[in-house]
């Protein structure tokens, strides 16, 4: 077919069709760059807006305060300075067991030299080193005394156990089965490296039995779990996001893993502990989060993905959105340029709108919200016009162009944060939440079946919301395994768990 039969002759035909081609072009050397950046490039979203001042174009441009306290003289190095910077480097828990050597002067010379009187002690010299015990393991063998009548032969007593263990039947203690928890979803260790390591300490154990084990310790901790979710849920204001979590297939005619999702709802410290939950989900359909937050009133601080948009319809969820998301796609429009433009307005505008959060940061809820109504809604009404100006004179499909009209969808949910002092400008408090996960994955790959996913997604609440709480996951997940089935305890979660160790009748011996 010869292709300039077909091509028109008129001369503005032939331009708008060129118009359209290089716009095409654009977009498509825009996304292969955003490819490869993410593929090979670094991750980090600084960029330099402070040249803003060069711009000809007539366009809107905001003057940024430079940074309070940013000093331009270069640091000086000095050899007391690097050994702050060391010590500071290392920090070490005030708990911690401390063994004091003391090393003592020979009897030969403390005699003094100049007079031959005996010398007086006056002090001390000290320095410390941390030293490193290895783990070790241990057998408990429980004996049960047994008692008969020697006369009758009637009767047989046995010693009733103090507490009946997590797995019965099993050799695996609470401790053990936290340390194989802890390992895997805190560490984010597959399970041969764990059985690698046990296999040092002196046992061999098979994959197989420490999935099982897995397994079977996540059923003891489901009613726990559904307590946590109701805490984060009663809060009013929630965080959530999803990650991929792969699901192994078992379907011959099928040749990858399904794509399963692991979704997060956590509450943070604006009121009360932090507590953060997990569940699992075979796909990404709105179906997960709809269930989950059947009924749920209150904030709900997410990202732009449409399936949780009928959960707004009726105005008892109301949405805030993730400024980081809007921001990261001006950083991407920023990064196709060779010399400061447009995107960088726009995160100026960012620039000073994040630098009012960091300083507002610590104050209360209404000492947030006067900040936020005194400095941060009239920069995001300058920042509205310039979207609203900048919408026409972009292509609709480039880079800055899907940017614009993003925000511009999004701006109610976007400028949602200003009215309530506790809510957020982002939701980079669910995605820091998902680092464990991504850890995770990169290492043991897929979950094999469902329950494991339910099973992790349990793991991950424990886990996570220890560390959110700065509560060491292996004391709490080996209290409450060793705990699990005494019915007499009330399971703390892990923002209870310091109050309730310290109070009277809860320590436990772990």
């Amino acid at each position: 077919m010869d292709i300039d039969a077909t091509l028109p002759t008129d001369i503005a035909t032939l331009q708008l069709m060129l118009r359209e081609k290089q716009a095409m072009i654009e977009t498509l050397k825009g996304n292969l760059h955003r490819l490869l950046k993410w593929r090979f490039g670094p991750k980090s979203e600084i960029l330099n807006v402070d040249q803003l001042g060069l711009f000809v174009d007539g366009s809107l441009v905001i003057d940024v305060p430079a940074d309070a306290g940013t000093c331009s003289e270069p640091r000086i190095s000095t050899p007391i300075a690097a050994r702050t910077e060391r010590r500071r480097a290392v920090r070490v828990l005030k708990s911690l067991p401390r063994v004091i050597e003391q090393i003592d002067v020979p009897e030969a010379q403390k005699i003094c030299p100049c007079c031959g009187e005996g010398m007086s002690p006056f002090g001390h010299e000290s320095s410390e080193q941390l030293h490193y015990i290895p783990a070790k393991l241990e057998v408990h063998e429980t004996q049960r005394l047994k008692y008969a009548c020697t006369r009758c032969h009637g009767a047989v007593v046995r010693a009733s156990l103090p507490t009946l263990p997590p797995i019965p039947k099993s050799m695996a203690s609470a401790s053990l089965l936290a340390y194989l928890i802890v390992s895997k979803f805190a560490d984010g260790l597959p399970l041969y490296r764990i059985a690698g390591r046990l296999a040092r300490l002196g046992i061999d154990l098979s994959h197989t039995l420490m999935s099982e084990w897995l397994g079977q310790c996540s059923e003891l901790l489901e009613d726990l779990h559904r307590r946590m979710i109701r805490k984060v849920l009663d809060s009013g204001h929630v965080y959530t996001d999803d990650t991929t979590l792969p699901l192994q297939n078992h379907d011959p005619q099928r040749r990858k893993a399904h794509e399963a999702k692991l979704w997060v709802y956590a509450k943070d410290n604006r009121h009360g502990s932090p507590l953060i939950v997990y569940e699992f989900s075979k796909s990404r359909t709105r179906d997960a989060p709809l269930t989950f937050l059947k009924g749920y009133q209150g904030y709900l601080q997410a990202d732009a993905y449409p399936g949780y948009d009928p959960l707004f319809i009726d105005g008892s969820i109301k949405e805030v959105a993730c400024n980081v998301h809007a921001r990261r796609r001006f950083v991407e429009a920023a990064d196709l340029l060779s010399s400061p433009g447009r995107p960088h307005e726009a995160l100026a505008f960012y620039k000073a709108i994040f630098r009012v959060e960091r300083e507002i940061k610590d104050l209360s809820d209404a000492d947030r919200l006067r900040h936020r109504q005194e400095r941060s809604v009239p920069l995001l009404t300058k920042f509205k016009a310039w979207l609203d100006q900048t919408v026409h004179a972009v292509l609709p499909k480039d880079a800055l162009g899907e940017a614009v009209r993003y925000t511009l969808k999004h701006w109610a949910a976007l400028t949602k944060f200003t009215e309530a002092g506790h809510l957020d400008a982002s939701n980079n408090f669910a995605e820091r939440c998902m680092r464990s996960v991504a850890i995770g994955r990169k290492a043991f790959l897929f979950v094999g079946s469902e329950r494991a996913g339910h099973a992790a997604a349990i793991y991950y609440s424990m886990v996570e919301s220890c560390k959110a709480n700065q509560v060491n996951p292996l004391s709490y997940l080996t209290y409450i395994l060793a705990n699990a089935r005494n019915r007499a305890v009330t399971l703390p979660m892990p923002d209870e768990f310091a109050a309730h160790i310290t109070a009277p009748g809860g320590a436990c011996a772990l």
